[in-house]
């Protein structure tokens, strides 16, 4: 059969619209038979076009009738009844033409043409010509439709707050051989070095609103029982990146200190520009958000406690406050350039003494980094390299300093990780020692310190469990000679095990030695079971 002969009937494919009368295809036993083609066409019958319905007894409705049965193209009924002795409109005719035509479309697509009569085709075109005005209409209308649709599709949002949360109740027990705590010039403290098992816990409720389906209203509220180990007496005794520094200790968990009065942990507006830039501005955000990711050393809840593995010290030294980030992925290409700056004090309209507060004083930082994530031929990145730089002032001292972030899955069982990062902290012209005087040495007279800090590990993804993750690091977060007689130096291991999909629970076991960069403080030893509810 040509394909020739079948284009005088064949049309614009329409959807399929299954109209009632005409929806089920008859009882073979009662079907009528059609008459050969020539005989059909050639009948003095009234013109259907004259017709305001199309009845059972007119030749069209059997024509069509027959046509249904051959090649099945109206579904039917869902009770599977035939109505064939209702009249149908013309347009409801229409509709089950244009399913016949869609049908033998398709068989002859389908390289069947010989499936199909000469008859068959005959009476098709025949029917098309009575019918051409109700199916360019029902064109018209489905057209219509589809664009509505389409429009609807692209367009329609609405406005909706999601709400999830996280809860993270640990058991710690910690301690060490000192009796008394020291800091880094090596004055007591009169902190011991012994301390209780105690139970750690924080609660976040994020409110997640979108308006666009594109953007993020993110409102987080936390709250805590305020659980502490050794680590956190350890920043109490004056730790290195404690007091003037502002820094915290990075031996302390990073979900300990949270109070028992739910306070807003983020406020925030993310929102996109154009295609590759992404944007976030915030009266309550942080940095660690958007800049300094890790796959496998970044949350707290899911793999290291401790503020060392999570985030580069000298890379986000404020972290909290208002302020803003980019993120513009290049072209779509593999490289990502990220900016970020936040104000610790923004909300303070009036200074403090001598240092400067607001939206621009002091303590702020501004970072900027530069990713290089290739993607993999299953569109994952299992290599990234970040390239980092941080300028910042912290009670009248500024920090010049720089980062690496380093990434690498070389296979699906295995990863290695670690970060880097240098810098300078100058007192504007002073001597370090009367800004830090509980940090630098005796005879220091410089006024600047240059320190550095590096983190390295090895991460097991899908150890012994899907989902599950096993990993060691360690590091050192305070490198400098002039900062107490030792380098304290970082060690932790964890493992975590999926109960279920929201519910892991960790083992985790740190070691410290040389607390607070002073070799007469023994090692501190901490162990914790942390349960991780996720909702």
């Amino acid at each position: 059969m040509s394909k020739v002969w079948f284009a005088q009937v064949q049309r614009s494919v329409l959807g399929a619209i299954a109209f009632s009368t005409l929806a089920t295809l008859p009882n073979p036993s009662a079907a009528q038979s059609l008459p050969p083609s020539k005989d059909v066409i050639g009948q003095n019958v009234t013109s259907v076009s004259q017709l305001s319905d199309v009845r059972p007894t007119d030749w069209a409705f059997t024509a069509l009738q027959s046509l249904v049965e051959r090649y099945g193209c109206i579904a039917g009924y869902p009770d599977r009844t035939f109505r064939g002795k209702q009249a149908t409109s013309r347009y409801e005719f229409a509709a089950g033409l244009n399913a016949c035509l869609d049908k033998i479309n398709e068989i002859i697509s389908a390289g069947l043409a010989d499936k199909v009569s000469k008859a068959d085709l005959a009476t098709l075109q025949k029917l098309q010509e009575e019918f051409a005005a109700e199916l360019a209409t029902l064109r018209g209308r489905v057209d219509t439709l589809e664009a509505k649709t389409a429009k609807l599709e692209a367009q329609q949002f609405s406005t909706t707050t999601k709400l999830d949360g996280q809860v993270i109740v640990s058991a710690s027990a910690s301690g060490s051989g000192s009796d008394s705590l020291l800091n880094p010039i090596g004055n007591a403290s009169g902190l011991s070095g012994k301390a209780n098992t105690t139970v750690i816990s924080r609660v976040r409720l994020n409110l997640n609103t979108s308006f666009t389906g594109e953007d993020l209203l993110l409102t987080r509220l936390e709250a805590g029982n305020g659980g502490t180990n050794l680590t956190n007496s350890l920043n109490d005794a004056g730790g290195v990146f404690r007091g003037f520094t502002g820094f915290k200790n990075s031996s302390v968990f990073d979900y300990s200190e949270a109070g028992t009065t739910f306070t807003l942990g983020r406020l925030r507006y993310d929102f996109p520009i154009g295609k590759d830039i992404r944007a976030s501005l915030g009266a309550v955000m942080s940095l660690n958000d958007h800049l300094d990711h890790n796959s496998f050393a970044n949350d707290e809840s899911v793999d290291f406690s401790s503020r060392l593995f999570i985030n580069n010290p000298l890379i986000l030294p404020v972290n909290d406050g208002a302020g803003g980030s980019i993120a513009w992925n290049i072209g779509g290409s593999a490289f990502t350039l990220r900016a970020g700056y936040v104000a610790a004090n923004a909300n303070q309209a009036t200074n403090d003494g001598t240092i400067n507060r607001g939206l621009f004083g002091d303590p702020y930082q501004g970072t900027v980094e530069l990713e290089f994530a290739p993607k993999n031929s299953e569109n994952d990145s299992p290599f990234a390299l970040r390239l980092q730089y941080t300028r910042a002032s912290v009670n009248n001292l500024d920090y010049n300093t720089g980062g690496l972030n380093l990434e690498w899955a070389f296979n699906k069982a295995i990863a290695v990780f670690g970060r880097y990062g240098f810098g300078n902290i100058s007192n504007r012209g002073s001597a370090i020692a009367n800004a830090l005087p509980t940090y630098i040495n005796a005879g220091v007279t410089s006024d600047s310190i240059s320190p550095q800090t590096w983190s390295a590990g090895f991460a097991f993804p899908d150890l012994f469990k899907e989902g599950a993750m096993g990993a060691i690091a360690v590091g050192q977060p305070f490198i400098e000679s002039k900062v107490g007689n030792a380098t304290q130096t970082n060690v932790e291991l964890f493992y975590r095990f999926p109960i279920s999909s929201n519910i892991s629970i960790t083992p985790d076991l740190q070691f410290i030695f040389n607390p607070n960069n002073n070799s007469g403080n023994s090692t501190i030893t901490v162990g914790t079971l942390r349960t991780v509810f996720t909702f």
